[in-house]
C-alpha cells in the first residue's frame, strides 16, 4: 500500500472516529438535558431563555445515551438551546452510543462545543476511541456538518498524532456455511 493511501486510510478513519458523536442514537436529540453538579450559578433572563450557568464539582450531564462528566461545564444559552458548552476536567469525558457499532469515548483537558459553528474541540491529552478505533493527539477538531478532523500533537505526545486501525476481521473458515 503507497504512502498516499495509508495516509487517506488513517485521514478515513479519523473522520469515522470522531463522527461518532454525529453517529449518535438519532432519539438523543429528543431527550431531555440533565444537569448534576455539587454547584450550580444560572443568570440569565427567563423571558427569553437566554443565559449562562456555570457548574462545578463531579458535573454530569446526560442525554439519552450521551453522557459528559467533568470538574466545570459552563453552558451558554440561546432561545432556551444550549449555543456553547465548555468543560473541564482532570479530565472531562463523554461517551455516546451511536445507532450502529460500539459505544464512543472521549477525554480531554477541556471539551468545548459550539452549536453555531458545528465544532467539537478537544484540548490536551485528547483521545477518541470506539472500539478498537484510537485517535490520540494533544488537540482534536471536528467539523460536525462537514465531519472534518484535525489533529495536531504538543507537548504531551511527544508533538505527534496516534491513530489505530484495527485489521479487517476475517470469516472463521473453519466453520462450514
Amino acid at each position: 500500500m503507497s504512502v498516499n493511501t495509508r495516509l487517506r486510510v488513517a485521514l478515513l478513519a479519523c473522520a469515522m472516529l470522531a463522527a461518532a458523536s454525529a453517529w449518535a442514537l438519532k432519539s438523543d436529540q429528543r431527550q431531555p438535558i440533565n444537569i448534576q453538579a455539587d454547584h450550580g450559578d444560572f443568570q440569565g433572563d427567563s423571558t427569553t431563555s437566554n443565559g449562562t450557568g456555570v457548574y462545578t464539582g463531579h458535573v454530569l450531564i446526560t442525554q439519552g445515551s450521551i453522557r459528559i462528566t467533568a470538574d466545570t461545564a459552563t453552558l451558554h444559552m440561546v432561545n432556551g438551546q444550549i449555543q456553547t458548552a465548555d468543560m473541564r476536567g482532570g479530565p472531562a469525558t463523554f461517551q455516546q452510543q451511536p445507532d450502529s457499532g460500539p459505544l464512543a469515548h472521549g477525554t480531554a483537558n477541556e471539551i468545548t462545543y459550539d452549536a453555531g459553528k458545528n465544532r467539537i474541540d478537544l484540548l490536551g491529552d485528547a483521545r477518541l476511541q470506539q472500539g478498537e478505533r484510537l485517535l490520540a493527539a494533544d488537540v482534536i477538531h471536528y467539523d460536525t456538518d462537514s465531519e472534518h478532523v484535525i489533529a495536531s500533537g504538543g507537548k504531551t505526545s511527544g508533538g505527534r498524532v496516534h491513530i489505530t486501525i484495527p485489521p479487517r476481521q476475517q470469516p472463521d473458515k473453519s466453520t462450514p456455511p
